[in-house]
């Protein structure tokens, strides 16, 4: 089945606005969990998953502009030189029109990926419409470049790196597995401050470091917050395809959305009840908020929700991974990041190591489907 085959977060937080007739070609390389001979396909929502910072620019729900996708290719890349370009189609035709808030998805397309190498995909569109947006994402932590005009078969000479491109939600293959997994959260989860095209973040070496029947979809955005996952969106739509669903909010919440500890203990219920209701098969795994060097009144709160989601009912979860416990100094300085804020390639290691050597062997069996 088509699942995600890259450990690289996707979705959409911020935007790109391009003018009536404007063409613009976006192109990505991107690690893939499987190599080898695939079938792959693409998968593009045109709007806003979550937030971005303080909700001037974008926010969750919001539709993406009238465009059209021109061309689009798809070849593989290995030791820094591209391959042949290959076609990519949509419903049998090399473009087509993409209005707010649409599903694009694209024809299959056989691609060869060497073990160590990228697929690189590259795509033009054009506004169709005065101040067209993009549904864009900043900090990927994959190479992305971008080019004006139509260039979705030219050498890379014609692009210039670029941090934040439009790109599909979903880079899909088809593989042998069983099981399908996301991860939802916030920067901390989309792993910014990583380096870029290292895959060293903890969710990333998770995809990587999984069973290989279990497929993962890393689509963690920076100032994602519980408040938005909770309205029950697009973006826990996306979510929710997934068996098991983990689950990474509250620093934002906490320093951009100013809930109480109450307040946001009710968003994080409220995204796993509208997860299951989505899906009823889904189980649901709650972290605890990442440590993030918070004081005063923003560490009791931060202290009164981790409180709230290890004891009790765990806010309506199936299983809590501890990553404050992780990722944090000693106590009673456990509210410290050890690895930063932002966790760096060892804070993915220690946390990936603590999900895939203890947490997941001794849960699997009871969050996985039979």
């Amino acid at each position: 089945m088509f699942v995600s085959n890259t450990p690289t977060s996707t979705s959409h937080n911020m935007k790109i606005v391009l003018q009536k007739g404007e063409a613009r070609t976006f192109r990505v390389l991107l690690r893939p969990v499987e190599a080898g001979a695939l079938t792959w396909r693409f998968r593009f929502h045109n709007g806003v998953d979550s937030t971005w910072d303080d909700g001037s620019e974008s926010w969750e729900g919001l539709p993406g502009g009238r465009f059209e996708i021109v061309s689009t290719s798809v070849c593989a890349e290995a030791d820094g030189a591209l391959g042949a370009f290959a076609p990519v189609t949509w419903g049998g035709a090399a473009g087509r029109a993409v209005g707010p808030d649409e599903w694009a998805v694209s024809d299959p397309v056989a691609l060869e990926v060497a073990p160590g190498g990228h697929i690189a995909f590259t795509w033009c569109l054009r506004a169709l419409e005065e101040g067209a947006f993009l549904p864009a994402t900043p900090d990927s932590r994959a190479l992305c470049y971008t080019a004006p005009g139509e260039a979705a078969f030219a050498p890379m000479s014609a692009f210039r790196e670029e941090d934040e491109t439009c790109l599909p939600d979903a880079f899909e293959a088809d593989r042998a597995v069983r099981y399908r997994m996301a991860f939802m959260g916030d920067s901390i989860t989309q792993g910014v401050q990583t380096r870029v095209d290292a895959c060293e973040q903890w969710a990333a070496r998770i995809a990587l470091g999984i069973g290989r029947d279990v497929a993962v979809w890393n689509i963690g955005l920076g100032y994602g917050r519980a408040a938005d996952a909770a309205k029950n969106g697009a973006w826990l739509r996306k979510a929710a395809e997934a068996d098991v669903v983990n689950l990474c909010f509250g620093v934002n919440d906490l320093l951009h959305g100013s809930r109480n500890a109450e307040t946001l203990a009710n968003d994080l219920r409220a995204a796993v009840a509208a997860l299951k209701a989505r899906n009823p098969r889904a189980k649901a795994v709650l972290f605890t908020i990442p440590p993030f060097d918070l004081t005063g009144e923003d560490e009791a709160r931060w202290r009164a929700v981790n409180a709230r989601i290890r004891g009790g009912d765990h806010l309506g979860a199936d299983a809590v991974f501890d990553i404050a416990r992780i990722l944090g100094r000693e106590a009673p300085e456990d509210n410290m990041a050890f690895f930063g804020g932002h966790p760096d390639g060892r804070g993915g290691a220690a946390a990936a190591g603590e999900y895939l050597s203890a947490f997941w062997p001794a849960r699997r069996d009871g969050l996985l489907p039979a």
